[in-house]
Order: structure tokens, then sequence, then C-alpha cells
């Protein structure tokens, strides 16, 4: 993808790239509820998360040294290129061997931690091997992405791994295979899209194994760089996952399956979210290398009403069959009804508040954010524990809705602080207040016992046609090209 589309181009693009992923992680769980019920389907996704925040962490942050340094060896010196894949691979092999190594003679002791009983290590074993292969597949994705190439992204993260995780799901109907035997065979399927991503980017860019390196760049340089940017690509993560672990830990297996569950239909909104700042990210950091504020407000306006727009309607839709998506999974899942509004509400204030992650990031300010990412894990974690004991697994959902509402409004205050932003304005007040009033019409209405659909057709429609200039406005924004 070039820099000759404009920006609705690319967000269809990169949307319908991603809505593949999401749609597949979906029907995933879905299927794993159906098939094992609550409580295989925890094992499943309590093991898996530990390796896949495993996997975060061995990576290091190195996939984000390639997308710094990869781009100048390509133009200046291409020959450099085996280093950087060679010694990026190498790092993160090494770690997340060591990371294999430490859980291979404490896998007891981790079940105890996870799932508050030593009995079920052979499922930490058998989810371990993902953090190797992840580690490395992710390397190669980065180094790839880095040099402009999207086809290991979108064959690898969207495709291979979605696409093979629902057909060992469905061979699961046909052959009866056990949650421990469907745990190995995903992690066959990470290794598998490991060997794609590798020798087909050793092919695609005529790599070679290298270490010696003569240019500016050395090991400890990707090394010092990466340590920032691991923390907060760690931190990010965790934050949506870490609830899933601590649910088995203090809680109970099936609680943490209907988390997982929750918090999938929840991330679909993330799609929308990701495809945004993807495509608007590096504008962003275009104008921030000229010292451009002002194309900056202007960008981050662009961003931030167009998903404050978008992202309503998704809630609204969620929110009116909150209880049948929960109810689609299976009884035991009802409960995380509230536990789906809370974690909704949580991903819209990543939308109303707009990429200010991604502008503390692209200017320069990475030990700030990872000041902010770790306070946000952190606060996320202690609120978990402690709404969990009263409120149950709706608890968990209320601690992620709170703990990202607190940190995006500081990061939103620290790029006012630094550029200047100004998030309340007319169109975003406009935004908000008409939101609020449908919202409180909804409920109004719904207490009376009027037919739900015919009311969220009539405010839906009325939301639309109050917004028509400001769609038309947002319209024009994203079909202009911004070169980058």
């Amino acid at each position: 993808m070039n820099n000759n589309h404009s920006n609705l181009t690319k967000i269809i693009v990169v949307f319908l790239a991603k809505a593949m992923k999401g749609v597949g992680a979906l029907l995933l769980t879905y299927v794993l509820a159906k098939k094992y019920g609550a409580y295989g389907s925890g094992l499943f996704f309590i093991s898996y998360t530990f390796a896949f925040l495993c996997a975060q962490f061995a990576q290091l942050g190195i996939g984000n040294s390639c997308l710094k340094y990869a781009p100048v060896l390509k133009n200046d010196d291409p020959q450099n290129l085996s280093f950087l894949w060679t010694a990026s691979q190498a790092i993160v092999g090494t770690f997340a061997g060591l990371f294999l190594i430490v859980i291979f003679f404490s896998s007891s002791f981790i079940s105890n931690l996870v799932f508050k009983t030593p009995d079920n290590y052979q499922y930490i074993l058998c989810a371990s091997p993902v953090i190797l292969f992840w580690s490395l597949a992710k390397i190669n994705i980065y180094f790839r992405q880095s040099l402009g190439d999207m086809s290991g992204i979108t064959l690898v993260e969207n495709l291979m791994l979605p696409l093979g995780m629902l057909l060992i799901a469905g061979a699961s109907y046909v052959v009866d295979i056990s949650v421990l035997n469907f745990i190995s065979a995903v992690s066959v399927l990470f290794f598998i899209s490991f060997a794609y991503s590798f020798y087909s980017t050793k092919k695609t860019y005529s790599l070679k194994f290298n270490l010696s390196f003569t240019g500016p760049v050395t090991v400890k340089d990707m090394l010092v760089y990466s340590v920032p940017l691991l923390i907060i690509a760690f931190s990010q993560n965790s934050l949506m996952w870490i609830n899933t672990l601590i649910l088995g830990g203090i809680g109970s297996v099936v609680d943490s399956a209907v988390y997982v569950a929750a918090m999938k239909v929840a991330m679909s909104i993330s799609i929308l979210l990701y495809t945004f700042n993807s495509v608007y990210a590096p504008q962003i950091s275009s104008a921030y290398a000229k010292k451009d504020f002002e194309s900056i407000k202007n960008l981050y306006g662009d961003v931030t009403h167009s998903l404050s727009f978008f992202s309503f309607l998704f809630l609204a839709g969620v929110a009116l069959y909150s209880d049948y998506i929960m109810a689609a999974f299976g009884v035991e899942y009802l409960v995380g009804t509230n536990c789906l509004l809370f974690l909704l509400l949580g991903q819209i204030f990543n939308c109303y508040t707009g990429p200010v992650g991604y502008i503390l990031i692209l200017s320069g300010q990475s030990k700030l954010e990872v000041i902010n990412t770790v306070a946000g894990l952190c606060l996320n974690a202690a609120l978990c524990f402690i709404f969990y004991r009263s409120f149950g697994v709706s608890g968990a959902g209320l601690a992620f809705c709170v703990s990202n509402a607190l940190i995006n409004l500081l990061r939103y205050f620290q790029c006012r602080h630094l550029f200047g932003l100004r998030w309340l304005g007319k169109v975003q007040a406009g935004f908000i207040g008409l939101q609020g009033l449908l919202a409180i019409s909804f409920v109004i209405m719904n207490a009376f016992d009027f037919n739900r659909e015919l009311i969220a057709v009539a405010l839906g429609s009325t939301y639309l046609l109050v917004n028509v200039r400001t769609i038309k406005k947002l319209w024009t924004n994203l079909k202009v090209t911004h070169a980058v």
C-alpha cells in the first residue's frame, strides 16, 4: 500500500485485513465454548494467554528496532539487512529459549499460580512452544513490515493462524480431540507459521546469517532502543489479557473463560481503532518530523472525530443485544453480560480519546509512555483483584474500564501540554452530547416496554440525520491523500 492511496482506501484495506483476524478469533472462542464448555475453554485460554504474554516479553521490543533501522539499512546499505535480520532473531530466540527452560523446570509452580492447582502443569507445557515459535514468527513479520511489505502480516496473523485454529476446532467435532491435544495442535500451527515467515522472508530478501556489521548500528543500540518499547508493548497487550490469568488464579477457570468470551466481543471494536491509528500514525510522525504542530492537531481531530462517530454505532448494536451475544456461547456465559458492557465502554474510551498513545511514542516521548502503560497495567491488575471479590467476573471488566479511562485521560492531558491538542472541540462535544441524549432516551423508552428494535431504529436514524453535515465532512477528509 503506497502513499498515492487516499486515507479512505487505506482504511478499507487495513480494516478488512484486521477484520479477518477478529472474526476468526471470535469464532474460535464460540467453537471452543460449544465443544468443551466454559471449563475446557478456560483451560485452553489460560494456558494460551500465559504463553502469548511470555512471547510478547521474549520479543524484547526488537520488532520496533527493525521498524526503525531496517528502512535506513535498505536505502543506505542493503547488505547489512542480513545483520539486522540475524541479530534480531538471535536475541529473541535466546530469550524465548530461556523462558522455555524456566517453564520446563517450574511448570507445576506456574500451574498452581494460574489454575490454583499444580495438576494442570501439562497444559502449560503443551502451550509453551508458542513462546518460541510466535516470538520468532513475529520478528520476521516486523522485519517485512518495516520494509513496507504487508504480505507477512496479512498471511500469517490475519489468515494462517486464525483459519488454522478454526480448522483444528472444526476437526475436534469429527475426531475426538481433548483440550490438551487441541493446545498441542495449536503449538504445531505456530511452528508452521514460524517456518513460513522465516523461509519466505529469507528467500524474498536474499538474506543470509550474518553477525558481522561495520555500520553505525550495533546489537547494543538495538537493545537500548528496544527496552522502553518492550515495556510499552508488553504492558499494552497485558492490559487486556492479564485479567484472564488473574481470574484463573484467584477465581475459577470458568470465570476466565467467560471473561475471554466477553473480551473477544469487546475487542472487535479495536479493529476500528487499530485501522484508523495505523493509517494516521505515519502522517502524524511525518508532521512531527517537520515540527508542524498545526497538522498534528488537524490529523488528531480527523481520526478522533471519525472514531467517536463510528464507535458509538458499534457500542449501541452490541449493548442492545449483549445478553443474546453472551448466551450464544452457552448458558454459563450469561453471567458475563455486564462484563461485556464494561469492557466495551473501556474500548470505546480508546476511540473517544484517539491516538494519544501513538502521538507520545512518535514524538519521542517513549519514556513517558512507558510510565503510562505500566501504570495502566498495575492499576488494572490491582482493581481486578479488588472488584472481582465484590462483583465477580463483572468486576474484571469494570477494572479494565476504569483503568483504561484514567490512563487515556492522562495521555490526553500530556499531549495537550506538549502539542496543544484540544479534545472537546465543537464537533466532539456535539457527538458526546447527542450520544448521551440518545442513550438516556433509549433507557427511558425501554423502561416503558416499547419494542427495543423500533427504538433503536428510530434513535439510530435520528443520530445519522442530525450528523449529515458532519458525516459529509468526515467523508471528505478521509478521501484526502496525505504524503508521508
